[in-house]
C-alpha cells in the first residue's frame, strides 16, 4: 500500500488522491465487492482504473454510451495504459481482431489490452461470451451503474444480462465487482445490489454536495417571456451555456430565438444521425459555440470545464435527470450556475411523458396480437418484422410510434422481442427499424409481463415527477432537498441552514423582515377555493381573479358577473396577487390548471376531501404564504383605493338596454312550478346562484315563507342564529361566518347562512 501514491504519480500522472479515493481504491485491492455513489468529476474511474493495472488479466468495464467509452479510451492510452472498446463505431474486422488478441492476452506483457469498454448490448454476442470465457479476469467495473436498477427512467433491458454474465465467468474464476455511479436515491442503491447478486460488498456514499453550484429557479409561464428571459441571461453573463428542452420542437424555439438575436448557438437532438450529433458536440467542446440548445440526449460525460451556466428551459422529468444535467456546469469547481425557467404547466409536458413510457394493458395487447397476428399459438420464433415504429403504430392502430417504441422496450425487458442485432452490429444508436420475436405464441394470460409492476413502475414515475416539483415550486433550501432525496447524510449534517446557494436562501433575508404568514388572511384561500367550486371549468384566472378584486373589465357586466355574490370580496388585494394565490393552490394539487391558451382552473380530489376536513389545508397553510409571498413579494405594496360605485344592485338592470332584471327571471320560472335545478339549466347558472335568487326574492316578500323553507332545515337555521347571536364576526363577511360554524363539524351552506340572516332580518326565525 505504501507504493499506492508513487503509482499515482507515475502511472496517472496525478499529485494525489482526491478525498476517499484511496480508500476506494485499497477495498478493491483487497477483493472486496464495492459500490461508489459519488458525482460526476469527483474521480470515480480511477477508484477502478488503479486497482486495474496492480493486478494481471483483463478489466472489464461495462459502459452505456460511445462517447463515454472514447473518453476514457483515448485518456488511459495517452498514459501508455493499452485500451480498446468494442461497440457499433469501429468496424466488424476490428472487433475480430480485439478479441483475437484479447484471446491470446498475456497481460503481463507491455501492449497487451488492458482494459475494455463493452456496452451491456454485447453480453447477447456469443462469440465475445466465448472468448471472454478463457480469459483472466481481474475486475468487472460497471459504470453508470443506475441503469441495472428497474426504478431508472432509462433501464436498458441488456443490463438485465450483467448478473448472469458475472455469474457465469465466476464459476471457475474470481474477481471483484465494482458498480459506480453518480446518481442513485436509496432506493436505486438497493436495488443495485440485488440485481448484481452481491452479498459482501463496501458501499461508498458521498459527495452529492456540488458545493460551487448556485441553483436559481424563475417560474415564467409565457413563451415569449421565458425566450427573452433566456436571452438576457446569455448577454449579461459569460460563455459557456447548455440549455435544455423538453422536446425537439422547444428546441428548435429557442434556437430560431437565439439566432434571431444573433447569439453564436447550435442544436443536439436524439434525431440527428450519430456522425452529426458526435461533430456537434465536437464543435461545443472546441467552443466553436457559445450555447447548445439540446434535449437531455446531449450532455454525457461532456469533458468541458468551462461550462459556466445550464439552463432548463422546461421541467426537467426527476431529480436525478436534473442534478445529472445541471452538474455538467461547474467541472472546474469554479462557481457556476444551475438556472431553470420553467412553469407548473411544464408538468403536462412530463405525464405525457409517463404517460406514453408505460401505456396501457389493452394497448400493450394490441400491438402484440398484431406481431402475432400471422401465427397460432405455439407457433416458432425468430420472424422478423421489418417495420418503422410508425409503420407499426398505424398497423397495429396505436398512437404514435413513441408508444409502439414503448411496448418494444417493454417486450424486450421481458424477451418477448429483441430490437435487431447479431454479431456484427451494436445498437446503441437504434432508432427502430425492425424487430426479431423472440418467444413462442402465448394466449394473453401466459405473456410473461408482470402487469401490476407495469403500474408500479409508472407510478415510481409519478412520484419523481411529484418529487421535481417539490424542489421547483414549494419553499424551501433546494440544495438540502436535493442531498435528502440522495440520502447524502453527512453533507446534510454539514449544511448550514442558509446554504446561501440557492434563490431561496438567497432571498431568504426578505421572509426575516417581513411576516409572511399574513401575505393574505387565512381565509382568503378557503373564499377563493369556494369561489372557484361555483365555477369550475368555466374561466381563466385572470378572469376569476377580476372577480374577485373589483377589476373594470367589459366581459363582467356583460356576463353579469358583477351580480355574483363574491364580486370585489377580496378588493384589498390587487389581481397579480390573488393570481398568485390560484397558483400556489395549483402546485399544492388544491387547484388544476389546463393547458390551453386561456387556461381555465378547476377543483382537484385533493380540494374534495379538504372542503370536508378544513385541517387538509389548514396543515399546508404555513407552506401557501411563504410560497405565496416568494412568488408575489414585487406585488406586496398596499392596494391604491380608488373611489368606485357601489356594486351593481341585483335589482338594477345591468348597464346596457339589452339586459332583463336576473331576479325576474327566476321568479317567473319558480312561480311556473320549474324545479331549481331545471331554472338553473334554462338560465344557465349553478343551482346555489339559483337558491341565492329565491333568498333575495323572499327578502323581497316575493317569495313566501313556506318556499323558502325548503332550501334548508329549521335545527341548521336555529344553530345560525344562535351561532350568530354570541358571535362577534362582521355579518355582512359570509365567508368569515362559514368558516367559522364548520370548525364546529357544522356542514352548513352559505344559502343557510343567507337564508337564516334574512328571516332574522325579516322576524320569522
Amino acid at each position: 500500500m505504501q507504493n499506492l501514491q508513487k503509482i499515482l504519480q507515475d502511472k496517472f500522472k496525478l499529485e494525489d488522491f482526491r478525498e476517499w479515493q484511496q480508500e476506494i481504491i485499497e477495498s478493491i485491492i483487497d477483493w472486496n465487492d464495492t459500490l461508489v455513489f459519488m458525482p460526476t468529476w469527483w474521480g470515480k474511474s480511477l477508484t477502478y482504473q488503479f486497482p486495474g493495472i496492480m493486478r494481471t488479466g483483463l478489466v472489464i468495464i461495462i459502459s452505456p454510451l460511445i462517447s463515454l467509452m472514447k473518453d476514457q479510451v483515448d485518456k488511459l492510452n495517452e498514459i501508455g495504459i493499452r485500451t480498446e472498446f468494442i461497440n457499433s463505431s469501429i468496424s466488424v474486422t476490428d472487433k475480430r481482431f480485439i478479441l483475437d488478441e484479447i484471446s491470446q492476452n498475456m497481460p503481463e506483457e507491455p501492449g497487451c489490452i488492458k482494459f475494455l469498454y463493452i456496452a451491456p448490448e454485447r453480453l447477447h454476442d456469443e462469440h465475445f461470451l466465448r472468448v471472454i470465457k478463457n480469459v483472466d479476469i481481474s475486475l468487472i467495473a460497471i459504470d453508470e451503474a443506475h441503469c441495472i436498477s428497474q426504478w431508472w427512467h432509462d433501464f436498458r433491458p441488456s443490463y438485465m444480462k450483467i448478473k448472469w454474465f458475472i455469474d457465469d465467468l465466476k464459476q471457475d474464476k474470481y474477481f471483484p465487482i465494482v458498480a459506480l455511479t453518480a446518481t442513485a436515491t436509496k432506493k436505486v442503491r438497493e436495488d443495485i445490489v440485488l440485481r448484481l447478486g452481491l452479498k459482501n460488498y463496501k458501499m461508498y456514499t458521498k459527495w452529492f454536495d456540488r458545493k460551487n453550484l448556485v441553483f436559481i429557479v424563475r417560474e415564467i409561464t409565457k413563451k415569449e417571456d421565458k425566450l427573452n428571459k433566456v436571452v438576457e441571461i446569455i448577454k449579461k453573463t459569460p460563455p459557456y451555456w447548455i440549455i435544455y428542452c423538453s422536446s425537439i420542437k422547444a428546441v428548435k424555439e429557442v434556437y430560431e430565438h437565439l439566432k434571431k438575436e444573433k447569439i453564436n448557438a447550435w442544436i443536439y437532438t436524439w434525431e440527428m444521425k450519430s456522425t452529426l450529433r458526435e461533430s456537434e458536440q465536437n464543435n461545443f467542446m472546441d467552443s466553436t459555440y457559445d450555447v447548445i440548445v439540446a434535449t437531455n440526449a446531449f450532455g454525457m460525460w461532456i469533458d468541458k470545464r468551462d461550462i459556466r451556466y445550464v439552463i432548463h428551459y422546461n421541467l426537467p422529468g426527476s431529480i436525478e435527470n436534473y442534478y445529472q444535467e445541471a452538474g455538467r456546469a461547474w467541472r472546474d469547481w469554479k462557481v457556476s450556475y444551475s438556472i431553470i425557467i420553467a412553469s407548473y404547466q411544464d408538468t403536462i409536458i412530463q405525464e405525457f411523458f409517463i404517460e406514453n413510457a408505460y401505456p396501457g394493458k389493452e394497448d400493450i395487447l394490441k400491438l402484440y396480437d398484431y406481431i402475432f397476428h400471422d401465427f397460432t399459438a405455439h407457433w416458432w420464433k425468430d420472424h422478423q418484422i421489418l417495420m418503422t415504429y410508425d409503420q407499426l403504430a398505424k398497423q397495429s392502430k396505436l398512437k404514435s410510434g413513441m408508444q409502439v417504441w414503448s411496448i418494444v422496450k417493454i417486450f424486450e425487458k421481458y424477451w418477448v422481442v429483441k430490437r435487431w442485432f447479431d454479431v456484427n452490429e451494436d445498437t446503441e444508436d437504434f432508432r427502430g427499424r425492425w424487430i426479431t420475436i423472440t418467444l413462442w405464441k402465448k394466449e394473453h394470460k401466459d405473456i410473461p409481463i408482470l402487469w401490476d409492476h407495469q403500474d408500479i413502475l409508472k407510478n415510481e414515475s409519478y412520484f419523481k415527477l411529484e418529487q421535481i416539483k417539490k424542489l421547483l415550486f414549494k419553499p424551501g433550501c433546494r440544495k438540502r432537498f436535493i442531498l435528502e432525496y440522495f440520502g447524502d447524510e453527512e453533507d446534510i449534517r454539514n449544511l448550514w441552514d442558509n446554504c446561501w446557494v440557492c434563490d431561496y436562501c438567497i432571498d431568504k433575508k426578505k421572509l426575516t423582515t417581513w411576516n409572511f404568514k399574513e401575505v393574505v388572511k387565512t381565509t382568503t384561500f378557503f373564499i377563493v377555493l369556494e369561489f372557484i367550486k361555483r365555477f369550475d371549468n368555466r374561466f381563466w384566472a385572470n378572469m376569476l381573479a377580476s372577480i374577485l378584486v373589483w377589476a373594470k373589465e367589459k366581459k363582467i357586466t356583460e356576463w353579469d358577473l358583477d351580480l355574483d355574490r363574491d364580486y370585489a370580496i377580496l378588493e384589498e388585494y390587487s389581481k397579480d396577487i390573488i393570481v398568485a394565490v390560484f397558483e400556489v393552490l395549483i402546485n399544492t394539487w388544491f387547484l388544476y390548471k389546463s393547458d390551453w391558451q386561456y387556461p381555465k382552473i378547476w377543483l382537484t380530489e385533493k380540494w374534495r376531501h379538504s372542503i370536508f376536513d378544513t385541517k387538509i389545508l389548514l396543515e399546508e397553510i404555513d407552506d401557501l404564504q411563504s410560497s405565496l409571498f416568494m412568488k408575489a413579494s414585487k406585488y406586496l405594496e398596499p392596494k391604491e383605493k380608488t373611489e368606485r360605485k357601489s356594486k351593481r344592485s341585483k335589482t338594477e338592470k345591468a348597464p346596457k338596454e339589452s339586459k332583463v332584471d336576473t331576479y325576474t327571471q327566476t321568479l317567473e320560472l319558480f312561480n311556473s312550478w320549474i324545479s331549481l335545478d331545471d331554472i338553473a339549466k334554462q338560465r344557465e347558472l349553478t343551482k346555489q346562484t339559483i337558491e341565492s335568487h329565491i333568498v333575495a326574492l323572499y327578502s323581497y316578500s316575493k317569495i313566501p315563507l313556506n318556499e323558502v323553507m325548503k332550501l334548508s332545515e329549521l335545527k341548521k337555521l336555529k344553530f345560525i342564529k344562535e351561532f350568530l347571536a354570541k358571535s362577534k364576526l362582521d355579518k355582512s363577511k359570509l365567508w368569515e361566518i362559514k368558516y367559522a360554524i364548520n370548525q364546529e363539524d357544522k356542514d352548513i351552506s352559505y344559502v343557510d347562512i343567507k337564508l337564516a340572516q334574512a328571516m332574522i332580518e325579516k322576524k320569522e326565525l
